[in-house]
């Protein structure tokens, strides 16, 4: 190595050598943290347990199960392209032995537990050293031990590291560790092992690079010791992102959709992304301007201090950069796993400056520190009053009863099945060749791989992007049009399995909106009778509302609705707007002579209701991505008298949305 890259760093005392207080907190701290691990390990295997695993783990788990058994080039059938196009993200490949050590869902979010908790320790192992230099060179007071002891309140306390964590498997714990080890040795001037782990970082792909780039650019502001290795390390990042993207690793940035609309931007890359801001600057700030809520609380929990802190600014300065271009809550919300570097990176910048101003020789900066210090303790106190107690509610979102269908459904389907699946329990079936999230609405459609596919529908069951009732209607579709067998129906799971003919590449849904009765009552109401589920039904031969459980959420506008029945007498349909408790229509039907028909009514209303979801109280508030809006719709079958009603489908569906 180039003697003009060597830095001298920082001379650190031996451990042994330090004062009895400081190596209490020291041991002290890491044991906290291992319980912490520990705590968080068993929430991982709740979650997986649970099934309240999602998209995003199931695009890692799927390559992480191809590579350990042999696809080294590994095909996402989840993100329909070769796995390395999503940023490059080679974690998955070292991690591929695990499946062999311990071959479940849980052991991805272990590993990410693991490298969460490590990141804890290199961060709480660096504030105790900046605290020993400071007493070895006589710059600090025996009552700076404490500063190191506020620093690890600050990372174990806050509840954003236990929300990244519950939320699927990102490579971003892993990446960041590497990264800091790398920011660390830098820092103590080991810069062979500073560029070993560097290299290691750039490897890991466009996150790597991202985070040497912001190591680049803390060193630049460090001081002058670093300047020249800060220049290389943002030049090396900055190149390998410019690589990546010219390779065409980079196909995630098309999240930059908003900035990049209607400009002479050929694609979604790094370049085609530098164009779009140059054509159109003021949308950046527009961008960033709408997050600004998410940006405050992702740097906030730590002590916003810390961001001015030269070895916290760089790489929070690029990850706050690239979440908040998107103009999305979703990608830099402080539970997302985007902000994971910002969030561990403020309380060591807050450390960092509170060692700072204790260090000073004058007497109001050494009470500031202390104030500031515990400032910031109290403030991820209130954070965590806030946040923690809703952890369970927000991510275990299956039942203890649904998942044990899902997990006897898991262990009847053969691993070379294909697996249909809806994306709120998706994760542990995406451990084979063929998976498939259900997605794209009621005319999806999905390719056919081998002799069977399986189709695990979950309309109302974790955390589901796709609307329950289009879910319902392909249940209905599979069941009337391409006779698949209902293999189970119980606690809001319904798993069907098709056979496809011979030669046949490709399942297409329709339009068709109509909703089995059956899908929508409970079991207490609805028995399942003998013969094909499409003849399936629900009778009535006495006054009453027949149907109970149909809701759609619709926004206001055009609608259609339509109900398949036979009666021997005049039948009441009713479509009632449940959000306002107004009968949008009510028709009569006649008798259809016992035949079955199907008849439809047509309408329009506006919506009056605005579904929100908590987003804190006072100072410590997210900006949270809104649910789906709209008003809540039934629509109801009544027989007006003795007569024989059998009621097989009925659906509501939006024409035109009201503008």
């Amino acid at each position: 190595m180039a003697n003009w890259l060597q830095t001298t760093g920082e001379e650190v005392p031996q451990r042994a050598t330090w004062p009895a207080s400081l190596q209490r907190v020291f041991a002290y701290g890491l044991l906290a943290i291992v319980i912490w691990f520990l705590i968080l390990a068993w929430w991982s295997s709740d979650i997986a347990h649970h099934f309240s695993l999602t998209f995003d783990y199931s695009f890692y788990a799927q390559a992480w199960w191809l590579i350990a058994h042999g696809h080294l080039d590994p095909f996402s059938t989840v993100g329909s392209e070769p796995y390395w196009h999503n940023a490059f993200e080679t974690v998955v490949w070292p991690l591929a032995p695990l499946w062999y050590l311990w071959p479940h869902p849980v052991t991805l979010l272990w590993a990410q537990d693991a490298a969460t908790a490590g990141c804890f320790a290199v961060i709480f192992s660096w504030m105790c050293e900046l605290v020993a230099v400071g007493l070895a060179r006589g710059r600090l007071k025996v009552w700076s031990v404490a500063l190191p002891a506020c620093g690890v309140l600050l990372l174990l306390v806050s509840p954003w590291p236990v929300w990244i964590d519950s939320f699927d498997f990102h490579p971003e714990a892993l990446d960041l560790f590497v990264a800091l080890l790398a920011a660390h040795a830098f820092w103590k001037g080991k810069y062979r092992r500073g560029w070993i782990l560097t290299a290691l970082a750039l490897i890991t792909g466009s996150l790597g690079a991202t985070y040497v780039a912001g190591i680049g650019i803390s060193a630049l502001l460090a001081g002058r010791r670093w300047r020249r290795l800060g220049v290389v390390l943002l030049v090396a990042g900055l190149v390998w992102l410019v690589l990546l993207s010219h390779i065409g690793a980079d196909h995630a940035s098309a999240v930059y959709e908003d900035l990049t609309h209607g400009t002479r931007a050929s694609k979604f890359s790094t370049g085609g992304l530098l164009h779009a801001v140059l054509e159109h600057p003021s949308r950046p700030f527009r961008a960033i301007w709408s997050v600004r809520t998410d940006v405050y609380a992702d740097v906030a929990s730590g002590g916003v201090i810390g961001f001015f802190s030269p070895w916290a600014f760089g790489v929070s300065l690029l990850v706050l950069l690239e979440g908040s271009l998107t103009g999305q809550a979703l990608f830099i919300q402080p539970y997302v796993q985007n902000s994971l570097p910002v969030i561990l990176l403020m309380p060591l910048g807050t450390v960092m400056i509170c060692v700072a101003l204790a260090s000073s020789r004058r007497r109001w900066k050494q009470v500031l520190s202390a104030v500031l210090a515990a400032l910031a303790v109290a403030n991820v106190a209130g954070w965590a009053l806030e946040w923690t107690h809703g952890t369970q509610q927000h991510w275990l979102k299956v039942s203890t009863k649904s998942a044990q269908v899902l997990q006897r459904t898991l262990a009847r389907i053969p691993n070379n099945d294909e697996v249909i699946v809806s994306q709120g329990v998706a994760g542990p079936f995406a451990l084979r060749d063929w998976v498939y999230l259900i997605s794209g609405g009621p005319q999806a459609s999905f390719p056919v791989h081998g002799r069977a596919v399986w189709f695990v529908v979950t309309p109302y069951v974790g955390v589901e992007t796709e609307a329950g009732t289009s879910q319902e209607a392909q249940i209905g579709q599979l069941v009337s049009h391409y006779h698949a067998q209902v293999v189970s129906d119980s606690w809001g799971v319904f798993v069907l399995k098709w056979r496809p003919r011979r030669g046949q590449r490709e399942l297409t849904f329709s339009n068709h909106f109509m909703v089995p009765l059956w899908s929508l009552t409970s079991p207490v109401i609805f028995t399942r009778p003998p013969g094909p589920a499409r003849t399936w039904h629900l009778t009535s031969a006495t006054p009453g509302q027949l149907n109970i459980d149909d809701y759609w959420t619709v926004q206001g506008g055009a609608y259609s609705a339509a109900v398949r029945l036979a009666s021997t007498g005049p039948v009441r349909v009713q479509l009632l707007d449940d959000s306002t408790g107004k009968v949008l229509q009510q028709e009569t039907v006649p008798s259809t002579g016992g035949a079955i028909e199907t008849r439809g009514f047509k309408g329009h209303f506006v919506s009056h209701t605005t579904q929100t979801v908590s987003s804190g109280s006072s100072v410590f508030q997210v900006d949270p991505v809104e649910p789906p809006q709209g008003d809540i719709l039934q629509l109801r079958v009544v027989n007006l008298g003795t007569t024989r009603v059998s009621v097989y489908a009925l659906g509501v569906r939006l024409d035109r949305a009201s503008r």
